[in-house]
């Protein structure tokens, strides 16, 4: 709680609102307001709002984040589209360089990259050299920039591991499909002759999953297309080649890695993809004792949990994230007590089983990524559910993870590109990437503005975002606690939950309701609002012991100092 109090009694001797006076602020817990008036008058000036709402975001980001935690505030970039530095249409390492100052301000303390590496495809998933930089992205050298860059503004970085196949055209698939091609026939592959005869799953009967070598008689197994060759986890040799390439990039200042379709190492064999998780956890912290590792198991709840097992530091957790995830049908059922009463109780019983799994566990939270449609469209491009969302996805316990453009509320559904669209940077579309991924669907108008449009509007979603993040911040009880139902609380359109950690407890409220409601808090007397966060220019206030919170409004309580 020291943390917590010297960060809000610093915000309080500057008298700053974060974010603005209409969407969100963070008050000090000995002063807060016990009448309906805010902090800082309503009516101050725009310009006034305007400095202080910048002195309060650099005072925060001036007291940085421990370079061990592994609690952070992720951003995935598709490099492809996030930024052009020289002309060719297409975003590149340098690109991302630039945006840095950007990401910063906006109090991201992680990036994701997907897949950098060399690659036959524009979403590079098919890797042909684990160990390089696509020439289209830049050089190793751009790269060790990055790396310096984002480590001078404290933010860490992960890439896109790879490894339940590889490219068709990496070296290890082709010399031992050069191998088998040599071979008389009838005669059996012997892996003292190619050792990389058996990284790979070949036969000679063709099976479903499974592609023809052309002009022989070899099948490969290939699960999700001929240009991807799964890779086989029983081999010793090609483990010790993956632990190569991590020690290769986590020696050049990498903080860990984002595994790339972990339930799939063996398809429907999940004891075994357990097994693979935990010795990539084993391996990856032998090398650096801190390494972050967050794997994509595209699965229910109870399959989430079960891979948890593995002693995986963190799990994409897809029952709350994707258009069939918590969050999301409960926005579409907003106004519902019947639905609305679930949402605290579901993030309980989903920490409860995690934790139970692996007590070090740390949650990775997310809306929408590169796989799946984005959020505003989930929730039909309605503004204040598409910032509500984002409140409850950064709001969740541990790394939360938001998707480039989520936070201006980026549109894209469909096919894979139309989803790993153009970032939306201005008005005229000319200051980002200009060529965008093959059949990728751009709207002909954006739903809530550019960045540069969004930037200068204090009731945007980009400043709700900077908002959502800056209390997510300066609260560290959020992303640390231990989460349960705040019963008492969790009443009517009112979700309330408590998180609960060694560095303080909070205890969140967010109403999901477009009608206003009212929180009784005789029974806090020793607790005080110290956030809140607004869709619109009506905050959370108190009156006595009712809290007021007006539609899809949000509000944070601590104990009393």
């Amino acid at each position: 709680m020291r943390r917590v109090a010297s960060v809000l009694c610093l915000l309080l001797s500057v008298l700053i609102l974060v974010g603005c006076a209409r969407q969100g602020q963070i008050e000090h817990p000995a002063t807060a307001p016990e009448s309906s008036g805010a902090a800082v008058d309503s009516q101050e000036t725009q310009p006034q709002e305007a400095e202080r709402t910048e002195q309060a975001l650099s005072e925060i980001r001036a007291l940085g984040q421990s370079p061990d935690d592994l609690y952070r505030t992720w951003y995935e970039i598709f490099v492809y589209s996030f930024c052009d530095s020289d002309g060719d249409g297409i975003g590149d390492l340098k690109g991302v360089i630039s945006k840095l100052d950007y990401l910063q301000e906006l109090g991201i303390t992680g990036i994701w990259l997907m897949p950098i590496h060399p690659s036959t495809t524009y979403h590079k998933y098919n890797v042909s050299d684990y160990d390089a930089i696509d020439p289209a992205y830049g050089t190793m050298e751009d790269f060790d920039a990055l790396i310096s860059a984002c480590h001078d503004r404290g933010i860490h970085v992960i890439l896109d591991l790879v490894l339940n196949h590889t490219g068709s055209d990496h070296v290890w698939f082709r010399t031992a499909v050069e191998y088998l091609k040599s071979l008389p026939a009838g005669t059996a592959p012997n892996e003292s002759d190619c050792p990389y005869v058996d990284y790979y799953f070949f036969s000679n009967e063709s099976a479903t999953g499974y592609a023809q070598i052309p002009g022989t008689d070899w099948y490969y197994e290939a699960q999700f297309s001929a240009d991807m060759p799964d890779l086989n986890w029983g081999n010793e040799g090609f483990r010790a080649d993956v632990k190569a390439v991590m020690e290769f990039w986590l020696n050049k200042g990498v903080d860990g890695f984002r595994l790339d379709a972990a339930k799939e190492f063996y398809s429907g064999r999940s004891s075994m993809n357990v097994e693979v998780l935990s010795w990539l956890q084993e391996t990856a912290c032998g090398i650096k004792p801190d390494c972050y590792l967050v794997a994509e198991v595209w699965d229910s709840f109870q399959t989430v949990a079960e891979y948890y097992q593995s002693g995986i530091t963190s799990i994409f957790n897809y029952p709350f994230g994707d258009s069939t995830g918590k969050i999301v049908s409960v926005l579409r059922g907003a106004g519902q007590p019947s639905v609305v009463s679930t949402y605290a109780t579901a993030l309980e019983k989903a920490d409860k089983a995690y934790r139970a799994a692996n007590s070090n566990y740390i949650d990775a939270p997310f809306l929408s990524n590169h796989d799946v449609g984005r959020i505003a469209g989930f929730v039909s491009k309605d503004e204040a559910k598409t910032k509500l969302a984002g409140a409850m996805n950064l709001f969740m316990s541990g790394s939360a993870f938001v998707y480039y453009g989520e936070e201006i509320g980026m549109v894209g559904s469909g096919n894979d590109p139309s989803k790993r669209a153009p970032m939306y940077w201005n008005a005229a579309r000319d200051n980002g990437t200009t060529n965008p991924p093959p059949d990728c669907t751009i709207p002909d108008e954006y739903p809530f503005g550019s960045l540069e449009e969004q930037v200068t509007d204090d009731g945007s979603i980009y400043n709700y975002y900077r908002q959502a993040i800056a209390i997510r911040n300066a609260i560290p009880a959020i992303s640390h606690g231990q989460t349960t139902a705040e019963t008492q609380l969790n009443t009517g359109c009112v979700s309330a939950f408590r998180k609960t950690s060694d560095l303080g407890t909070c205890i969140v409220l967010m109403n999901i309701s477009d009608e206003a409601a009212e929180v009784d808090l005789s029974a806090y007397a020793d607790w005080t609002l110290a956030a809140k966060l607004s869709v619109n220019d009506r905050t959370a206030a108190l009156d006595g012991t009712l809290l007021n919170l007006p539609a899809y409004a949000v509000a944070v309580l601590v104990p009393a100092q």
